[in-house]
């Protein structure tokens, strides 16, 4: 018999669909209310659930599905709607599409390194705002090739973001508390801790999961500790820096910034980050490429290696789940 997976949202893809229909039995029931979900779960095999600003999946619900041995979600995160570590602790399989954000955003964080060392940003700004040909308005660029850089997490993106530069450098750096020296070594990569990797490292990403153990993670010290002119990449999330230290960092040194999250989101009108040509800033935006959209096949990849009872793809660990963030 066919495992019975419930979606409370369309599937968007008619491909991934008809993968999907081959080997479970799907059910669509558009809801995001925990209550009402609750009702439609007592024989079901599985739920999926898209992204929603409250939780859905929530222990009631799972206790209301005898049968249940799976929950997921269609987007790179489990927590924000997904009592991830309940359904662990009750055996469940939790899974994602986190596989499909890999590339959009290791090529979204390579356009904000290649356009903060070559201004590429500042250029195009002056020439829509008034200044006809400001071609003398800063010194000399910098390329990325034979830079050194460092990458902070080392999960899917973090991985993603190395692959991207070694077409590049390499001279790479990651801060992982997950990888071991053995394992850096033997992919081509130097292990450092955090203080170092902000001091040896010309370009410096910032690419791990936010918990509340990397709340504000990073500190004016390490600001402080960046060369001259070295960049600070910060595609992971905005409260993993402390932004009013990096603020008054970049104010007071010769450092720059590609921003894409903030501690506050929308970024407040009146915020400094605005008025510096030393910070590059996009609203949160790494994750928007149309191939994000494969996020359908890779979860009907998951939901076949599920109907044959294999281990899911994405299956999250206890440990793998605290280090995720949110979404």
């Amino acid at each position: 018999m066919k495992p019975k997976i419930l979606f409370t949202c369309k599937i968007a893809d008619a491909a991934a669909r008809a993968r999907m229909e081959a080997v479970c039995e799907v059910v669509e029931v558009e809801t995001s209310d925990p209550a009402e979900l609750a009702g439609h779960v007592g024989d079901v095999t599985g739920i999926i659930v898209p992204f929603t600003p409250d939780p859905v999946i929530t222990r009631e619900v799972m206790d209301a599905a005898p049968n249940l041995r799976l929950v997921g979600t269609t987007y790179g995160g489990v927590r924000q709607n997904v009592d991830d570590t309940y359904a662990l602790s009750k055996g469940l399989t939790v899974i994602h599409t986190g596989a499909s954000r890999v590339k959009p955003m290791a090529e979204y964080t390579l356009a904000l390194i290649l356009s903060s060392l070559l201004q590429i940003h500042n250029y195009h700004h002056y020439m829509r705002s008034g200044e006809a040909w400001p071609r003398t308005k800063y010194p000399r660029t910098r390329m990325l090739h034979g830079r050194s850089v460092g990458v902070i997490g080392y999960g899917r993106i973090g991985q993603g973001i190395v692959e991207l530069l070694r077409n590049f450098t390499d001279d790479i750096s990651v801060q992982s508390n997950h990888l071991t020296e053995t394992e850096a070594q033997a992919a081509g990569l130097k292990k450092c801790e955090l203080d170092a990797i902000f001091k040896a490292c010309e370009i410096i990403v910032l690419a791990g999961g936010y918990n509340p153990s990397t709340h504000h993670l990073i500190r004016r010290r390490h600001f402080d500790g960046m060369q001259e002119h070295a960049l600070f990449v910060n595609i992971a999330r905005g409260k993993m820096v402390n932004e009013a230290e990096m603020i008054s960092a970049v104010q007071e040194r010769p450092i720059y910034l590609a921003l894409d999250v903030f501690e506050e989101e929308p970024l407040p009108a009146d915020s400094p980050l605005r008025a510096s040509d030393q910070v590059l800033m996009t609203p949160h935006r790494a994750n928007n490429p149309i191939e994000f959209e494969q996020r359908w096949q890779t979860l009907a990849d998951d939901l076949e290696r599920f109907a044959r009872g294999e281990t899911p793809e994405s299956a999250l660990t206890p440990e793998r789940a605290a280090a995720m963030s949110e979404s």
